[in-house]
């Protein structure tokens, strides 16, 4: 009895609190045993195109797995958190993970999400909101790339700022508040005709559009959170004061004093006169505009002969800016051009049409300046083609990497010549019309004018061609956008170190230049950062580290091995193995901004040669981003305890076949290398590296 009590008693106590505490302990005990057996931790960058969280990693482990075994595991999410890249605001950001048997190892794998950072969207409307995007970010790549010793470069730099806010503030705060005067007058045409001439209706209706105005741009500046697009609510708000101010003017000088001439046509009636006023204001901004662009180019020319200077990054200061100003000089025209035919069409009002006539001289002009960047790209383009059409891994050689597409010396020169035409055109035109008297009096005023004929009628269709291919432009959008957020930055304050009191420094995750802090790309190594932290803390032993990046998420990657706060590394991890995919390291951002980012042989580098055991660089020969990293000949070599010299750090590059930029984590060929290099090769140390880019 006393046996059979007592065996009660104790199956009733592991029934409870006791056999739950053995469950748990032996649950960790499993953890950590799994832990311990982990061999590689494997950190997944994507890079350009339209991933949802996780699918890159999905991808990825499918094609690295052994092909006879299923993906036993599912994939699982763990939540960290980051702050915002403009703001104090915290929030998280999931990181999937999962772990993979390839043959005797097991591979924890983890993605590193940025996409939701930097991302054109899809469909038509998103194509648009990414042109956008890039437009106004145009400026900050500029500003990068004139941030060089001298005092020319600093000329160059600013007036490429003063280019863009310009352009991005007043002229389309103006353009805004003409498009709302517009609908207001033809809504009015087509409830009463000739109301737009009355004085009472049209203080009414001027005063509605100032409040219109004013509270779109109150509702804008609470959704925004770009700095660029702040000031242009900034100014929409403004041009509404500007507008009302002239309203109480008019009324209370020209239309008391002289209320005979207040419906005569030289003054224009009503309505459209303010219209008139706008577009005169519009006249004024352009030829301020083009005036800066003109010290822009002398403060280029000044830079470029000066020594010291990376010449390729003052080229991208200075065409930059003119190519903003020529795309919106452009554009806007166009658009007026469009909603004068679809007025036309809607109510007669001769008066409104008149004032866009004598508003976009220089249409014809502008038309054939972008014939000839086009034909210049088109034929850039081809030349590829039939290049690709020809390269094979047979004939390939790295001394003859093919055209290059991104920004071609020949589109350079054409842009330089069409901006300097241009400029001449208007200063020319400006001149004139400043002299009193009429463009069309003079035999290249009229060559002008008859130009305009044939610009409108290609303009217009040529807008409703270039609507329908916008969203077939989305790979060169992600491209292009990718550089434009890895170089955006806002100023740095004192609030923003005193924020800064957990692990990660902004002062030292970014390139820093004075007071600039680079918060998107800071927010997306910041991901990264973080991830390894997280890992750091769970991990009990030192496995390999391996971190596997495709595209602009090579930067990422490159940048945070680079990086003096992550020194941990060296300790956490028994190895560390960097592999890169498509990057464009060498062929974009060393060969554009070598100021920024100079040869991997340079000290600014000397953080990464010592974080990083091997360097695997993949690339298609055909792809137009990434291609061959010129590596350092010479061994990084670091003195051990004992005070002898050590080879630390292997380079290679590996070529593939021409299958161009994207797709490089699912493609056998890339997966191949990557498996022999990273797991079989076992008994590759630092005493038997070769370097195979010598």
């Amino acid at each position: 009895m006393l046996a059979l009590f007592e065996s009660t008693v104790i199956r009733s106590l592991l029934s409870s609190k006791v056999r739950r505490i053995l469950f748990w302990k032996f649950f960790a005990a499993i953890v950590d045993c799994n832990n311990s057996q982990i061999n590689k931790l494997v950190l997944v960058v994507h890079g350009v195109g339209d991933p949802e969280p996780g699918e890159t990693l999905t991808r990825f482990a499918r094609s690295i797995a052994d092909e006879a075994k299923p993906l036993e595991d599912h994939q699982e999410v763990v939540w960290l958190a980051e702050k915002s890249p403009d703001s104090d605001y915290i929030q998280t950001f999931a990181a999937h993970h999962r772990r993979v048997q390839f043959k005797d190892e097991l591979l924890q794998m983890v993605e590193v999400f940025w996409g939701d950072q930097s991302r054109v969207r899809k469909g038509f409307i998103g194509a648009v909101l990414g042109m956008f995007q890039i437009l106004f970010g145009l400026r900050y790549v500029a500003y990068v790339a004139a941030d060089q010793i001298g005092n020319p470069c600093g000329w160059l730099k600013q007036l490429g700022l003063i280019s863009s806010r310009i352009l991005h503030g007043p002229v389309l705060a103006v353009t805004f508040f003409l498009a709302i005067l517009t609908v207001a007058v033809l809504g009015t045409e087509l409830m009463w005709h000739g109301s737009y001439k009355g004085v009472l209706w049209t203080q009414i209706v001027l005063g509605g559009c100032c409040c219109v105005g004013l509270l779109t741009s109150a509702i804008g500046w609470q959704l925004t959170s770009s700095r660029v697009i702040e000031r242009f609510w900034f100014w929409v708000s403004v041009t509404c004061l500007f507008v009302a101010g002239v309203m109480l003017a008019k009324s209370l000088l020209i239309d008391a004093r002289y209320p005979e001439m207040a419906f005569t046509e030289s003054i224009r009636p009503g309505l459209i006169w303010y219209c008139r006023i706008l577009v005169v204001l519009l006249g004024l901004l352009w030829f301020v505009e083009i005036l800066v662009l003109l010290a822009t180019a002398y403060s280029w020319l000044l830079s470029v002969l000066q020594p010291k200077t990376y010449t390729p990054a003052l080229h991208v200061g200075f065409l930059l800016p003119a190519l903003a100003v020529g795309i919106w000089g452009q554009t806007l025209p166009m658009i007026w051009l469009s909603t004068k035919k679809g007025i036309n069409s809607f109510a007669e009002l001769p008066e409104f049409s008149s004032v866009f006539d004598e508003a976009i001289p220089l249409l014809g002009v502008q038309l054939l300046m972008m014939i000839s960047i086009a034909i210049t790209a088109a034929i850039v383009v081809i030349r590829y083609f039939i290049w690709r059409s020809k390269i094979s891994m047979a004939n390939y050689s790295s001394r003859n990497p093919g055209p290059r597409l991104i920004i071609h010396n020949s589109l350079q020169y054409v842009l330089a010549a069409s901006t300097a035409v241009g400029v001449i055109l208007v200063l020319t035109l400006g001149f004139i019309q400043l002299g009193g008297s009429n463009y069309q009096d003079y035999f290249f005023g009229r060559l002008l004018a008859e130009s305009n004929k044939y610009a409108v009628i290609v303009l217009v269709p040529l807008g409703g061609t270039m609507a329908l291919l916008l969203p077939h432009l989305r790979p060169a959008f992600d491209i292009i956008l990718d550089i434009v957020n890895h170089f955006y930055f806002r100023p740095t304050n004192i609030q923003d170190a005193l924020d800064d009191d957990d692990e990660f420094d902004i002062n030292e995750t970014t390139f820093e230049s004075g007071r600039l802090f680079f918060s998107r790309r800071d927010a997306i190594q910041s991901r990264l950062k973080r991830i390894l932290t997280h890992f750091r803390d769970e991990l009990t032993h030192r496995p390999g580290l391996v971190i596997v990046s495709h595209s602009q998420g090579t930067m990422v990657a490159i940048e945070a091995l680079n990086d003096k706060e992550l020194g941990w590394l060296r300790n956490t991890f028994s190895s560390i193995t960097l592999v890169t995919m498509g990057t464009p390291l060498n062929h974009v951002y060393q060969h554009y901004f070598n100021h920024v980012y100079p040869r991997l042989n340079q000290p600014f580098w000397s953080q990464l040669r010592k974080q990083t055991d091997r360097w695997i660089n993949i690339y298609r020969i055909d792809d137009y981003v990434g291609r061959e990293i010129d590596f350092p000949k010479e061994f990084e070599v670091a003195v051990d305890e004992r005070g002898s010299l050590q080879q630390v750090a292997m380079y290679s590059n590996h070529p593939v076949g021409p299958r161009g930029h994207q797709s490089y984590w699912s493609d056998r060929e890339v997966i191949g290398i990557l498996q022999h290099e990273l797991f079989d090769c076992k008994d590759a140390n630092a005493s038997h590296f070769t370097n195979k880019a010598a």
